[in-house]
């Protein structure tokens, strides 16, 4: 593990590093009440909702945004909201953080996704989503791309944060991993299932086990089978690097700079939440690339950030003390 004055000079390179982060936006929508019956309509919990039971934060790509800056990185936001009221919110809430907006497109043509979470005891109840998962119209399209190109010569490495959603289509990836290579600007993927084999020349991807083996065909039950996908994953994509995230079995990382693939234990003690361990080990990934950390440590430190993350109630924008707190219990 990487010893915490080590670390502490690594998490400090990131600094100011302004980070093009691009993908699906989200708002994260919770109604949290108490439970004290089950309703004489239909065998349901009755969720009784008090004053401050309602919170919006943003998720997705917003919540990579919010990691990087957290971590120190100045974000710059780049995506589709709808132009609704929601939109208005979560472009608000992005705002008054301090990351820049000014590549968020609003489409009249679809709605802010929303997944409402209804929770009671601290445990979920149900999830309504709303959303619209098609690929975005031509003139949007043209939109973001012309928004991008206007602000990716002053960032210091992309992040591609991709939800399903219908904002990465293979064109956009195609041109901003394209613009970005004849830039030597780094590029960080987190994917999912529809545009997985669409990041050709990355710099990094980092699929869980689920998505990974989703796209070969395969079940991947453990380190040796999370290997074997890794380096063909990154054989067909020719990227620089491939980081399979494993859960409880921690990650496998395999790269250009060693021949050996790399497991990487899980450091988390107590798992509280996992929800968005994954945008701050993207977040990671792509401060630790725009400042050329070698990739195992940023594997390393990003490993750190996922059990700090997982010890928080609900979504968590770690901190640089969180990451170096946990790094503590290793010297």
């Amino acid at each position: 593990m990487i010893p915490e004055m080590n670390t502490q000079s690594l998490l400090a390179k990131f600094k100011g590093k302004r980070i093009l982060v691009t993908g699906d936006l989200v708002m994260d929508h919770y109604l949290e009440g108490t439970v004290s019956r089950i309703s004489p309509e239909a065998p349901v919990p009755v969720v009784a909702l008090g004053n401050g039971s309602e919170r919006r934060i943003p998720g997705g790509a917003a919540n990579v945004a919010l990691n990087v800056l957290s971590l120190g990185g100045t974000p710059v936001m780049a995506g589709v909201v709808g132009h609704d009221r929601e939109g208005d919110i979560l472009l608000g809430l992005l705002s008054d953080a301090g990351v820049n907006v000014e590549a968020v497109i609003l489409d009249r043509g679809r709605p802010t996704t929303v997944k409402t979470r209804v929770m009671g005891r601290n445990q979920q109840l149900v999830r309504i989503d709303r959303e619209k998962t098609h690929s975005l119209s031509s003139d949007i399209d043209r939109a973001l791309i012309s928004r991008i190109d206007s602000i990716i010569d002053g960032v210091d490495a992309v992040i591609l944060e991709d939800y399903d959603k219908g904002v990465l289509s293979q064109g956009i990836i195609e041109h901003i991993i394209g613009g970005a290579v004849e830039r030597d600007i780094y590029v960080a993927v987190d994917p999912k299932i529809r545009n997985f084999w669409s990041f050709t020349d990355c710099s990094l991807f980092k699929p869980n086990r689920h998505e990974a083996g989703s796209a070969l065909g395969v079940e991947i039950n453990g380190v040796d089978e999370a290997v074997r996908a890794a380096l063909e994953i990154r054989k067909r994509l020719s990227a620089g690097a491939v980081l399979i995230t494993l859960g409880s079995s921690g990650s496998v990382l395999v790269h250009s700079d060693s021949d050996l693939p790399q497991h990487i234990p899980t450091v988390a003690r107590h798992v509280f939440d996992v929800s968005g361990a994954g945008d701050s080990v993207i977040a990671v990934m792509g401060l630790a690339g725009s400042c050329r950390v070698g990739v195992t440590d940023a594997a390393r430190l990003a490993n750190l950030a996922a059990a700090a993350v997982c010890t928080e109630p609900g979504v968590y924008a770690v901190r640089p003390e969180d990451i170096i707190r946990e790094a503590s219990r290793f010297e």
